[in-house]
């Protein structure tokens, strides 16, 4: 029934492994039955997204093969489902939780009679189960692998595992591996959350292959590889995101599906009061500590230059255009600091660019492109501009890229030439760097000295004045942090013993955000670079001072050791600080980000219990969630269809772009126009409920959400991280950039209609076993080995195929036709 309604839309997947509901949003009406438990069901449906009464049959009746079995209790959850932008229609998730008083034999036929739609399942054995959670992407066969089992059940309460094994099921259907289930109550929650859970850890196992994991009662887990590739996969995808965000060059086929031409190359304009936009952007700063910057030329460091900047390049810093000197100097650091101090990293010229393949560093060349832009945000007295946004509107929020509006660039502050002094000093003082790219070391030294010089001068005049917020970014410890981490990164790129000295002095290894999270913003920036400064080439260790060498170390391997302590503290293994649990507040949290960390005090102190906390955080970002979602757009069988993405919203694909990241713990869906606070307040339990709240972890509306929203930061440093892990793999030295591909099958005329059938075909790749997603002019993307289209009217139609293998490498094919 369900290829058939494909085939009606326009597409169906032909040998499919999973339903391709997976990559659809349900539409109001949709139903089902699911058995949780031999004593547990769900009956879901999708309704239209109105605060009320939730959706609640007034009587139900439970039959297995024809008998009546008594329900003993019931339970409600309701949240809103999807909120897309366009057209905007707000659907509600709904599920009645019923607690049998006996349970169902297996095998049983289960009906439920009294809701007014057909509502039937199966107790299989191997039927599919929402408990049973998995990285969708895979496992690294000679590394840690874990499961975790465990439901919530709305106002019902936890879903009780009674189940104390289980079993890895082969292609074949063969047990492979058998193992006990061990509890993982999460400990950090005051709410009763996630106590029921538990974990599978089949680490032991290392036998290659496509899996189900099993649970006696439960059912099957999605499937899942174990093989060499898993690292490989997760680092060329998170390569592939900051590809697709690459500002100022056309992007496209072989390398991505998701294309756009070469954008933003003119010459962005210089602030002043007559641009009313600016000025408006700029009036949330009046209450801003510091001294305020309401205007443009209520700066105290006007722009010097007279002509328009070019400030081309780089990327677009997240779901919008726009590119900010911090976040671009914490995407240099990252990459930078991964090349030189993750061993291996730096190697790796087989991500899947278009720079792959050319004997140099893959992760130094997307920090290189950055750098490059970064210098040309200096004006000429060594000053460096805040950011680049639309010179008339905030956000470019209609048009693709190479169709984007005229730039202007914000004003100078201490905040984004502290961070950018720092960030290109780091990138000229790489030793890897600095012999590949000779000029562009000198080059980008130069910018940081005058850029230092600027900072002095705007010291000496303005004293703690010189302080003025330009935006929120950057702001945390004002730019005290930004001028610490300038400061240690001229010194580790010079040397020079007066800088040495005022490292000593404006250096806090102490600093803390919400006094408990070490390295925090630049600060954390410049422990880590002074803490591998040695190990790394940058300086001779007798060049740096020892009790400060000391403390940035420990601070390093405390933060992995704090990131670890709270993963083990978490039931699905994820570095949420037990505060956040306590008062269910969090944003902006992207788990394979805390990775980096990680794998940073891994190379301190290389402990097992940082290398498992490091690979479970992708793990959970991945699908091994209790929403069975993967947050890395491109992987996984589940899949969302809407995140903040400024092209994905002025491009043809349903999908957003391959390799984008969203937040993968939301503390809930935010105010956005046209829905305002309905979605928020669907949700039952509800959010603010603080003794049975709705679960954290569970909490997702597939829409715009702007806590949700990642940035070159937050991807570079998930990126960093993985690299390290590939490096470790057997694919560390796999050549790869690109292969060329085509559709086949594609009849020489289209008649409307009349289905054909199509295949995606690689130049000298076999593609047995990879995961082929078709997206089309029609119906929603769909899984499968193959496709079969048909369109419904006259017109032109395009069909579009990716392939994604085990090891990451992702192969693209686009068809165009006209149907008649």
């Amino acid at each position: 029934m369900v290829a058939a309604a494909l085939l009606a839309a326009g597409l169906v997947g032909i040998g499919a492994e999973v339903d391709p509901a997976g990559l659809s949003v349900r539409r109001v009406g949709e139903h089902g039955l699911r058995v949780l438990s031999a004593d547990h069901l769900e009956l879901w449906l999708i309704t239209a997204g109105k605060p009320g009464p939730p959706w609640h049959p007034a009587h139900l009746e439970v039959r297995a093969d024809g008998a009546a079995v008594a329900i003993a209790a019931t339970g409600l959850r309701r949240r809103a489902s999807s909120a897309p932008l366009q057209p905007p229609e707000l659907r509600a998730g709904n599920s009645i939780y019923l607690r049998l008083a006996s349970p169902l034999a297996e095998g049983a036929r289960v009906e439920v009679l009294g809701a007014g739609m057909d509502f039937t399942a199966r107790n299989a054995a191997d039927r599919a189960s929402s408990a049973v959670h998995v990285d969708q992407l895979g496992y690294a066969a000679p590394g840690h692998k874990r499961a975790s089992v465990g439901a919530m059940l709305g106002t019902l309460g936890e879903l009780p595992i009674l189940a104390t094994s289980f079993t890895l099921i082969d292609e074949r259907g063969a047990v492979a591996f058998e193992g006990a289930l061990r509890p993982r109550p999460d400990q950090g929650f005051s709410a009763p959350l996630y106590r029921e859970v538990k974990e599978a850890d089949f680490t032991a196992w290392q036998g290659l292959g496509r899996y189900r994991l099993e649970v006696p009662g439960l059912g099957r887990s999605l499937p899942f590889t174990i093989g060499d590739g898993w690292p490989a996969a997760v680092a060329r995808t998170y390569a592939l995101g900051l590809y697709e965000q690459r500002c100022g060059a056309a992007v496209g086929p072989p390398f991505t599906r998701f294309a756009h031409g070469a954008c933003h190359l003119a010459p962005a304009a210089l602030p002043d009061d007559s641009l009313k936009s600016v000025v408006s952007r700029l009036a949330g700063n009046a209450k801003a500590k510091g001294e305020p910057l309401v205007r443009p030329s209520a700066s105290l460091f006007p722009f010097v230059r007279q002509a328009a900047m070019d400030v081309s390049g780089g990327h677009h810093d997240a779901g919008d255009y726009g590119k900010y000197a911090t976040n671009s100097a914490e995407l240099i650091h990252a990459l930078v600091f991964a090349a030189d101090a993750f061993a291996g990293a730096g190697a790796l010229d087989n991500l899947g660019l278009p720079e792959s393949g050319d004997g140099r560093s893959d992760l130094l060349q997307i920090a290189l492109r950055e750098a490059d832009f970064l210098a040309r945000m200096q004006d000429d007295d060594g000053g460096f501009a805040f950011l680049v946004q639309p010179r008339d509107r905030t956000y470019e929020t209609n048009v693709p890229p190479e169709r984007g509006d005229a730039q202007v660039v914000f004003p100078k502050s201490t905040v984004s030439t502290g961070a950018a002094v720092a960030a290109l000093a780091q990138a000229a003082s790489s030793p890897a760097l600095r012999k590949a790219w000779p000029e562009a070391s000198a080059r980008y030294l130069a910018a940081a000295r005058r850029g230092w010089e600027f900072l002095e001068r705007a010291l000496a005049a303005h004293g703690a004045r010189a302080y003025q917020r330009v935006t929120h970014y950057g702001e945390l410890f004002g730019h005290d942090d930004e001028l610490a981490w300038a400061a240690a990164e001229l010194y580790l790129a010079t040397g020079e013993p007066a800088l040495r000295e005022r490292v000593k002095a404006t250096l806090d290894t102490a600093a803390r955000h919400w006094g408990f999270n070490r390295l925090p913003a630049a600060y954390g920036n410049a422990i880590r670079s002074y803490a591998f400064a040695a190990r790394t080439g940058r300086r001779a260790e007798a060049e740096l001072d020892p009790d400060l060498l000391r403390r940035c170390q420990a601070e390093v391997i405390a933060r992995g050791t704090d990131l670890a302590g709270w993963a083990r503290s978490s039931a699905y293994a994820t570095s949420v600080p037990p505060a956040a649990r306590r008062l269910l507040r969090i944003g902006w949290y992207f788990s394979g980000e805390r990775a980096f960390d990680l794998t940073a005090a891994f190379q301190l102190a290389p402990q097992e219990a940082l290398a498992a906390a490091a690979t479970e955080a992708f793990d959970y970002e991945l699908g091994g969630n209790p929403l069975d979602l993967s947050f890395l757009a491109g992987t996984g069988w589940r899949r969302a269809r809407e995140l903040v993405s400024q092209q994905q919203h002025n491009e043809r694909q349903a999908l957003p772009p391959s390799g984008i990241v969203s937040g993968s713990v939301q503390e809930g869906f935010r105010w956005l126009h046209p829905y305002g606070r309905a979605p928020m307040e669907l949700s039952l339990p509800s959010d603010a409920d603080h003794e049975h709240p709705y679960p954290l972890y569970d909490r997702y509306t597939d829409g715009f959400n702007l806590g949700a929203e990642a940035t070159i930061a937050a991807q570079g440093r998930a990126l960093g991280a993985a690299a390290f892990w590939m490096a470790r793999s057997p694919l560390a030295t796999q050549p790869w950039r690109a292969a060329a591909a085509h559709l086949e099958g594609l009849p020489a005329r289209l008649a409307v209609g009349v289905p054909f059938e199509l295949k995606l075909v690689a130049e000298g790749l076999e593609l047995t076993g990879a995961q082929i997603v078709w997206e089309a002019s029609e119906g929603d993307p769909v899984f499968g080995d193959r496709a079969r289209f048909s369109a419904s009217r006259a017109g032109p139609v395009w069909i579009e195929a990716e392939a994604l293998l085990p090891d990451g490498r992702r192969v693209f094919a686009a068809a165009e036709a006209l149907a008649r």
